[in-house]
């Protein structure tokens, strides 16, 4: 009789490492948001805003007038931390793709670039799509989103920087 080979789940180097650059980028908002009082926090990029936003993508609504006037949505915190999360991961993960440049390592610095230049998505795109206008200059509050995205998003790219740093893109941790 032979031994059966125990079957593992192979996961992608970005998914762990996408998750805890995404837990740094939110301790960092927290952190600056009771150091820097409402210089530094908002309501509106919160987590159930991105949930009702990602449910009216679901439903093929793409553009809104202000989503904070909406009314709330079944489920739009979990979907909205889901879709933070699986964004992080995502990216994370697309950085661990990207061609090696930096002397041929991805490390501590070009993550904390690669963070950096993530912030355009929200001030471009996501901001947009919830009627706030580019760099949320239809919020009312463009100054402190402005201020915000980037704290949240250079803390992402510490967060790749440390928790990538040496992984593969393809170098798939086993769990059994």
């Amino acid at each position: 009789m032979g031994v059966r080979p125990t079957r593992s789940l192979r996961v992608p180097a970005g998914v762990p490492a996408g998750v805890l650059a995404t837990v740094t980028m939110d301790v960092a908002m927290v952190v600056a948001g009771v150091l820097g009082g409402s210089a530094f926090s908002s309501d509106r990029p919160g987590p159930d805003m991105i949930g009702r936003s990602a449910a009216g993508l679901l439903r093929g609504r793409w553009r809104r007038v202000d989503i904070s006037r909406e009314p709330a949505q079944r489920g739009e915190l979990a979907l909205g931390l889901a879709t933070h999360y699986v964004t992080g991961v995502a990216l994370t993960q697309a950085f661990l793709l990207a061609p090696r440049r930096w002397r041929g390592r991805q490390g501590f610095l070009a993550g904390t670039v690669y963070g950096i230049s993530t912030a355009v998505l929200p001030l471009l795109m996501m901001f947009p799509s919830m009627g706030y206008g580019r760099f949320g200059l239809r919020s009312g509050e463009a100054g402190r989103l402005n201020r915000i995205m980037p704290v949240g998003h250079i803390a992402f790219g510490v967060g790749i920087g440390l928790w990538a740093r040496g992984r593969r893109p393809h170098g798939l941790r086993r769990l059994t």
